[in-house]
């Protein structure tokens, strides 16, 4: 696994970033499911994240964002746009 992003020195940052994006694609690859996507995305930023207690997306249904895959604290359901 990665060191963890706020251990690193600002010159350490972009190769994490860069180490980080590369899982991403990784985990993405073969996957055209978007919510199998979005969960493992959610795990992948909210472990090798220090200090955050939520990681996670909202989907756009019409004009409301719906709470979709995520790890952390519990989060609101749904979010009228502009709220």
């Amino acid at each position: 696994m990665l060191e963890i992003a706020d251990n690193l020195s600002n010159d350490d940052k972009p190769a994490f970033y860069s180490d980080l994006q590369l899982m991403a694609a990784g985990l993405l690859e073969g996957d055209d499911d978007l919510i199998s996507s979005l969960a493992n995305l959610s795990s992948l930023l909210f472990w090798q994240l220090e200090d955050i207690n939520w990681a996670g997306f909202y989907l756009l249904s019409e004009n409301v964002l719906v709470l979709g895959p995520f790890q952390g604290k519990p989060a609101c359901n749904r979010i009228m746009v502009g709220q």
